[in-house]
């Protein structure tokens, strides 16, 4: 029996962290083996992000990434588990292309490709992006306790053209948009009312 692949992502500050584990509490909470997972997810990676400062290398250092993450996922896949992905390919479409100067370099089927190479051709079942202002994502984020693990997205300029990439990308592939500026329960609902029709 193979398994099904979720992906919940967004801006930062949309809430993607809070909703993948919601998502997985219920989905476990009603008998479902399911496995919770994180993109960038290898701690040498996120430390070479975090000192980098070259837009093309960020992308192949999150490609590499998610290349290594996506082999774990499908010994998974395989065993029946429902995976739920806070963050993947769309984040690297919208913050590393449609937000950066590879927009002119590079082209966008390529980059689609090389994402598509990266998660070893595994096709996800749902993508949900999370939408919210960039204003309120920015306050959202200034509460936080916890620390970021890579802080230099996190600037509100820069969240305007990645919040346009990824509602690009979602109309081009058809992924579902959910407004996050709502309260945690009422976006979790949503999430819950797309995640059964898959299962």
């Amino acid at each position: 029996m193979k398994g099904k692949l979720i992906i919940i992502d967004g801006i930062d500050g949309s809430g993607t962290t809070t909703q993948s584990e919601l998502l997985y509490n219920f989905l476990r909470a009603n008998k479902i083996k399911t496995f919770l997972s994180k993109e960038p997810s290898n701690k040498e990676i996120i430390n070479l992000l975090r000192k980098n400062k070259d837009e093309f290398i960020d992308m192949l250092l999150f490609l590499i990434d998610r290349s290594l993450h996506y082999k774990i996922l499908e010994k998974y896949l395989k065993d029946g588990y429902t995976i739920v992905i806070d963050r993947s390919f769309p984040s690297t479409l919208a913050y590393q292309y449609y937000s950066t100067n590879l927009k002119n370099k590079i082209k966008e089927e390529l980059v689609v490709f090389l994402n598509h190479l990266a998660m070893r051709h595994i096709q996800p079942d749902l993508v949900i992006i999370l939408d919210v202002d960039p204003s309120i994502a920015i306050k959202r984020l200034k509460k936080k306790k916890k620390k970021s693990i890579i802080k230099k997205f996190e600037k509100l300029d820069f969240l305007k053209i990645v919040r346009k990439g990824f509602i690009y990308f979602a109309k081009k592939f058809k992924w579902k948009i959910i407004d996050s500026s709502k309260t945690i329960p009422e976006v979790h609902n949503e999430i819950i009312k797309e995640v059964l029709k898959i299962l």
